[in-house]
C-alpha cells in the first residue's frame, strides 16, 4: 500500500493545511484541541474531523459501531486482585456541580518498554467456545456511572433498572494472532445501557425499540450504540502521544440532550461522534434523590465482552481524568469500576504529573514494580530498603527491628519487621517480615512463608483465597499476597528470596497516613516525627535514625508481629549505597539492571539491590517505576558507565584512535 508525502509528514509530528507545513508544539496542540472542543459541528448528530491548524469542523459519514458490547461490571464494590485498570474511579469534589464532560490522556509512557497489547477474552462457561484472542486489540473507555433514567420505567424490575453511558474508541487490531498488514479501522461511538432491565417479552416487556438483549449472570440488559466515526487504526504505542485524549461531554440546548464522544489522536487529527442522548434522567422522588454525572472511570482496556488486554511485561504508564465539574477542587478517588473489561495492568506510586488546566487524578499503571491493588494513594516499600510514601518522597532507610510503616485512623496499621542484610553488609537492613490490622483481624507473613491469621498459622495455597468473616479478603497468587479490606486498604506483599517488597494502598475515606510512609500534611518535603516536630529533608544520618526512625518504633508489647521470628533491633552505623559495594559486585550489578533498561534515575538503587541479594530479579520492580517527587537521600556521585549520559558523568573525550572516559 502506498503512502501519500503529507501522511508521512503527519507521521513525523508535520502537520499539513493546504499547501503549508507546520511543526506543531504539544502546546499548539494543546490549545487547539481546547478551542476545538468549543467551536459548533455542523449538526446536532453526525460524525465529524478536523486537522491542525485548522478551526473548523468537516462532516463525514458515520458507520455501524462494532457489535462486540463493552460489558458492565455490575458489582459496584471494592474490587481485588483483578489487575490494575480497574477498580479506579474518579468523583467529582464535594459541593461541586454534576459532571459535563471529562477527558482521559496518558501520561510517562515508557519508551520503547511499550511494545504490545493483546485482546484476551473472558473464560467461557464449560461447554462454551470462547472468544478470539486479538492481537493488537484494546479499547479506550471513558465510563458515567449509573443513572436513574426515564427509559427504566418500562422495565419489569424499574427499582433494579438503571442507566450507563460510555464513550469508546474501540481497536480491533490484527486477530487469531496473525499480523495484518491492513489492520482495520477504530471507531468511536456512544454506547449506551439499561442495566437491569430484565425484559419479559411473554408479557409484552421487551427492550425498548431498536435496543439490543444482552445476557449477563442470568440477567438481561439492554443495549443500544450510536453512529461511529470511523479513523485508521491506532496502534497502543499512540498512547505515548502527549495530547493523545478522549473526551466525553454532555450538552443540553433547547431541551435536547446531546452526548459527544471526541478523539485527539495526538498527531493533528480531532474525530468527533455525536447523537442526540438516549437516557434522560427520572425526575428526583422522596424515594430516590436526583441522579447526575457524578463520577468517571477512564482507562484502556480489552476489546468487549469482559476481555482482558494483556500488556508485554515493561509496560508502565500514568493514565490521568481529568473532569469538568465547575470546581477548581481535585477530585476524588474510589476504589471499583464500572467496566467488566480489563487489563493485567497493576497500579504504583504515581510520581510528579504534569500541570492540567482543569482538576485531575492521576494513577501510575505497570506490568511490574512495587503495585498495590488500591490505586487512590499507594506507597512502596522495596528492597534494601527503599521507602516511596504516599505523597511522593523517596529515601533510604536501613535500621532493623520492628516499625510502623501506615497508619490510618484506628482500623488499619500496617508493621515491618526489618532484618539486618546479610553478614557482608552490616548497614544494609530487609523486610524479613509484615504485619497488619485490618479491622478487627490480626495478619502477619512471616519472613515471606508463613501466614498467621488472628494467631493461628493458616495454609493458603496458590492460587487460593481466604475471605474472613469482617470482610478482610487473602488472596496469593504464587510468591504474592495480597490483603484487602472493606474500606479499600490493602497490602501486597511480594516474597523474594530472604526478603519482602511491599505495596500499600488506602481507600479513600482513609484519614492523614502516619508512619514511615506518611508526610505531615501529605507534603513530601517533610518527614513526620511521632511525638515530636516534622523535619524537614533531607536529614542528618543521626535525625533520620534516631529522631525519626526511633520515633516509630514498635515496642514487643505493641508489636503485631509477635508471631515472626525476632530480630535484633539497632540502627546502622553510616549509611550505605552502591558506591559501597565492591567493585565487582557493583559492576555486575549494574549491567544486570542496564539490560532490564531500568530507567538511569534507579540505575544506582537498582544497582544496591541486586548486589545485595546477588540475584538479577531484584530489578524487576524498577523497571516502569515513576519518579518521585522528593528524593530525600544525599546526592550520590553517579557510578558511571561508559556511554552513560547523567550528569555528572565525564563526557567522552575522542581521537583518531577511539574514544575513551575524561578524567579517567
Amino acid at each position: 500500500m502506498g503512502i501519500t508525502i503529507a501522511a508521512a509528514l503527519v507521521g513525523m509530528g508535520v502537520y499539513v493545511s493546504g499547501d503549508e507545513t507546520t511543526a506543531a508544539s504539544q502546546g499548539d496542540l494543546r490549545t487547539w484541541h481546547a478551542r476545538m472542543v468549543k467551536i459548533p459541528r455542523p449538526s446536532a448528530q453526525g460524525c465529524f474531523t478536523g486537522a491542525y491548524p485548522e478551526l473548523a469542523w468537516r462532516e463525514t459519514g458515520c458507520v455501524a459501531p462494532p457489535s462486540a458490547p463493552m460489558a458492565p461490571n455490575l458489582e459496584q464494590s471494592p474490587q481485588r486482585d483483578m489487575g490494575g485498570g480497574i477498580g479506579i474511579v474518579t468523583e467529582r469534589p464535594a459541593g461541586a456541580g454534576p459532571i459535563t464532560s471529562a477527558y482521559g490522556s496518558f501520561e510517562k509512557v515508557k519508551q520503547p518498554n511499550l511494545l504490545s497489547v493483546t485482546s484476551v477474552p473472558q473464560a467461557a462457561p464449560p461447554g462454551e467456545p470462547s472468544g478470539p484472542t486479538m492481537a493488537g486489540s484494546y479499547s479506550f473507555q471513558l465510563n458515567t456511572n449509573h443513572l436513574s433514567v426515564q427509559e427504566c420505567n418500562g422495565s419489569p424490575t424499574a427499582g433494579l433498572c438503571r442507566g450507563w453511558k460510555q464513550f469508546v474508541l474501540a481497536n480491533d487490531g490484527t486477530r487469531g494472532g496473525n499480523p495484518n498488514p491492513d489492520p482495520s479501522p477504530s471507531h468511536l461511538y456512544v454506547e449506551y445501557w439499561l442495566l437491569h432491565y430484565n425484559p419479559d417479552p411473554d408479557h409484552g416487556q421487551p427492550c425498548p425499540p431498536e435496543w439490543t438483549e444482552v445476557a449477563d449472570d442470568g440477567e438481561v440488559h439492554c443495549t443500544w450504540k450510536s453512529r461511529a466515526a470511523e479513523l485508521p487504526y491506532l496502534s497502543i504505542q499512540g498512547i505515548a502521544r502527549s495530547e493523545l485524549r478522549l473526551e466525553g461531554a454532555t450538552t443540553t440546548a433547547d431541551g435536547q440532550e446531546t452526548d459527544t464522544a471526541t478523539f485527539n489522536d495526538g498527531a493533528g487529527q480531532i474525530y468527533s461522534s455525536s447523537g442526540v442522548g438516549v437516557l434522560h434522567m427520572r425526575p428526583p422522588t422522596p424515594q430516590e434523590p436526583a441522579s447526575e454525572w457524578t463520577q468517571v472511570e477512564f482507562n484502556v482496556f480489552g476489546y468487549g465482552h469482559g476481555a482482558t488486554a494483556r500488556f508485554n511485561p515493561e509496560a508502565s504508564f500514568n493514565v490521568r481524568t481529568t473532569v469538568e465539574d465547575g470546581s477548581p477542587a481535585k477530585p476524588g478517588c474510589q476504589n471499583f469500576g464500572f467496566s467488566s473489561e480489563r487489563n493485567n495492568l497493576n497500579f504504583g506510586p504515581p510520581g510528579p504529573s504534569s500541570p492540567s488546566p482543569s482538576p485531575a487524578a492521576v494513577i501510575n499503571e505497570s506490568v511490574q514494580g512495587p503495585a498495590a491493588p488500591s490505586a487512590c494513594r499507594v506507597a512502596a516499600v522495596i528492597g534494601d530498603t527503599h521507602q516511596y510514601t504516599f505523597s511522593g518522597l523517596f529515601y533510604d532507610f536501613q535500621a532493623t527491628g520492628d516499625f510502623v510503616e501506615a497508619q490510618a485512623g484506628s482500623t488499619f496499621e500496617v508493621q515491618t519487621r526489618k532484618a539486618s542484610g546479610p553478614p557482608k553488609w552490616p548497614n544494609a537492613s530487609v523486610n524479613r517480615s509484615v504485619a497488619m490490622r485490618m479491622g478487627t483481624s490480626r495478619l502477619a507473613l512471616c519472613e515471606g512463608t508463613r501466614l498467621v491469621v488472628n494467631g493461628t498459622t493458616t495454609s493458603l495455597p496458590a492460587g487460593d483465597s481466604l475471605l474472613l468473616p469482617n470482610g478482610v479478603a487473602i488472596d496469593r497468587v504464587n510468591n504474592v499476597y495480597t490483603f484487602t479490606d472493606p474500606s479499600g486498604n490493602s497490602v501486597r506483599a511480594t516474597a523474594n528470596s530472604g526478603y519482602l517488597d511491599l505495596g500499600v494502598g488506602v481507600g479513600p475515606g482513609a484519614s492523614t497516613v502516619r508512619g514511615l510512609l506518611g508526610n505531615p500534611n501529605d507534603d513530601p518535603h517533610y518527614l513526620d516525627v511521632r511525638g515530636g516536630n516534622p523535619l524537614r529533608v533531607p536529614v542528618t544520618h543521626t535525625a533520620l535514625y534516631e529522631t525519626f526512625g526511633n520515633s516509630w518504633r514498635v515496642s514487643p508489647s505493641a508489636t503485631l508481629l509477635q508471631p515472626c521470628t525476632a530480630v535484633t533491633p539497632g540502627n546502622p552505623t553510616a549509611p550505605f549505597y552502591a558506591g559501597n559495594l565492591s567493585t565487582t559486585t557493583r559492576e555486575w550489578a549494574q549491567e544486570v539492571c542496564r539490560n532490564r533498561q531500568v530507567n538511569t534515575l534507579w540505575l544506582d538503587t537498582c544497582t544496591l539491590d541486586v548486589g545485595v541479594f546477588g540475584n538479577a530479579s531484584a530489578a524487576i520492580v524498577y523497571v516502569g517505576l515513576q519518579r518521585p517527587d522528593v528524593d530525600a537521600n544525599p546526592p550520590q556521585p553517579p557510578i558511571c558507565v561508559p556511554g552513560d549520559t547523567r550528569p555528572l558523568c565525564p563526557t567522552p573525550t575522542c581521537s583518531p584512535a577511539g574514544c575513551g572516559r575524561a578524567g579517567g
